[in-house]
């Protein structure tokens, strides 16, 4: 037996016997993957090798498999939240199932395979290189990687080209609706003029571009768990696995497949999540409730459990993780106030720290804890407190902001409160080190503005010491006229 001994921050020996290295891979192999199709039993599925992509470097090296069985034909086809799906062969894991794919010489479904030995890299960041047998390799056939499922006329007439698109994240969402939906994925968020971004010019401002420019896609509809499993040991090779963005009142993550597990290591996904590299996003559980046919892309309904780890690298390959350790993250609260009724709503979150997503997150979060509260989207006057603590901060921010607005006033208070964090995450002295950001809206319906008319002096001159008298007209919105 030969023991690959791996220098790394977990201190990690995999032994060659568990696994299938890419070396070793030979036309016609056949083999099971493992992955939850319902409930939180794990099906197996038919795997038979078609051949390996071979391109320069490790990284976009593939084994391309046809899958079949029961648990594919209920699936579908290769659906969303199998990526990271295991593959063995005689018993030994070769890698995880990462990318659904489309070849004319083949018949579908088809998939490819992320090697097993460019995804223990992502725990230990050693390198391991080894080699396809010739005889193995689909010599002549190019690999072309498309966002979405290829046009059926255009794969028949590419014999020699493989189109592999990736087996999209799926991202499960507990707590948000309406548009803080759109915005969450697509970014769809009109941004009001007068905020602190058009008057510290940073060069730094809020962009959300949505979870969808990380190819991200969201599940249709939502579901519940009777019961998402909380105990780690129930992680094991073909278990689903989320990965948290927020957790609390708001839950957003992503839902994928656990890949392989040494102790309390282990990696997923065979792909990226939004390919962060070192990162620190909560490790969860989480239940399938059934994997749904669609058109476009079939996908599983789940639901993410609590934090039981964290995920730590965000490569190419793969997602690595270890139970046991606590993700770095930010307790957002905001208190929403509906002044008209006298209705107060509290919401406890705790996000992820990391600056790319926040525009996304806070805006999504701001707007759904306004609307949920008003229960209505329109004009009204809203008072702000903000306060922000940093362990990289001297003092904590503190600041009151008003806004009037004819159309839609829920949109000032997330987008003002993403532009200050936005500001301190980037500024060029120091890091913050958020640990909380809290917001409390106090919203009426009433337009409460007020307009100066006329403001009159009693002179035209003063010397230095001298009182000055005056005479303020001020007109309220849709009120009597005022004279002070």
């Amino acid at each position: 037996m030969v023991v690959l001994s791996l220098v790394s921050p977990f201190a990690f020996g995999y032994e060659r016997g568990e696994f299938l290295f890419l070396d070793q891979i030979k036309v016609g192999m056949s083999g099971i993957g493992k992955t939850v199709v319902a409930g939180d039993v794990i099906s197996e599925f038919h795997v038979d090798v078609l051949g390996v992509i071979d391109q320069p470097g490790d990284l976009s090296d593939f084994i391309v498999v046809r899958v079949s069985g029961e648990a594919i034909g209920r699936s579908g086809g290769i659906a969303q939240g199998m990526s990271g799906s295991p593959i063995y062969i005689d018993g030994k894991l070769i890698g995880a199932l990462s990318r659904a794919a489309a070849w004319s010489k083949a018949i579908t479904p088809i998939g490819l395979v992320t090697p097993i030995e460019v995804m223990l890299p992502v725990l230990d960041r050693a390198d391991l290189a080894h080699r396809p047998e010739p005889d193995a390799v689909l010599s002549g056939v190019e690999l072309a990687e498309v966002g979405s499922p290829p046009d059926p006329e255009a794969v028949a007439q590419s014999p020699d080209t493989i189109f592999a698109y990736p087996v999209s994240t799926p991202i499960i969402t507990a707590g948000l609706s309406g548009r803080a939906l759109q915005t969450l994925m697509n970014g769809e968020a009109t941004r009001p003029k007068g905020l602190i971004g058009d008057f510290i010019k940073t060069g730094i401002v809020p962009e959300p571009k949505g979870l969808s420019a990380f190819d991200l896609s969201l599940i249709p509809v939502s579901g519940s768990a009777g019961s998402t499993p909380s105990d780690p040991s129930t992680l094991v090779p073909g278990s689903p696995i989320g990965v948290a963005l927020t957790t609390g009142d708001v839950s957003i993550g992503g839902l994928g497949t656990l890949t392989y597990r040494d102790g309390d290591a282990l990696v997923a996904f065979g792909h990226t999540f939004i390919y962060n590299g070192a990162s620190s996003f909560p490790l969860t559980t989480a239940s399938v409730i059934d994997t749904m046919k669609a058109y476009d892309a079939s996908f599983k309904l789940g639901t993410l459990g609590p934090a039981v780890g964290a995920i730590l690298e965000d490569r190419i390959s793969g997602i690595g993780g270890r139970i046991g350790k606590e993700a770095n993250g930010i307790d957002l609260d905001f208190k929403v106030t509906d002044a008209d009724i006298a209705r107060t709503e509290s919401y406890d979150i705790e996000v992820v720290d990391e600056p790319r997503l926040m525009p996304e997150l806070l805006l999504s979060t701001g707007f759904d804890a306004i609307d949920s509260t008003l229960d209505r989207i329109g004009q009204g006057t809203v008072v702000v407190d903000y306060e922000i603590e940093g362990d990289g901060m001297p003092t904590p921010l503190k600041r009151r902001d008003v806004f009037i607005s004819t159309r839609d006033v829920a949109l000032y208070p997330p987008w003002q409160l993403a532009e200050i964090v936005v500001i301190l995450q980037y500024n060029e002295f120091e890091d913050p080190k958020l640990t909380r950001i809290s917001a409390s809206m106090e919203i009426a319906k009433e337009l409460r503005a007020i307009m100066i008319n006329r403001l009159s002096i009693d002179s035209y001159v003063y010397a230095p010491g001298d009182e000055i008298n005056f005479e303020v007209k001020l007109q309220t919105y849709q009120g009597k006229a005022e004279v002070q």
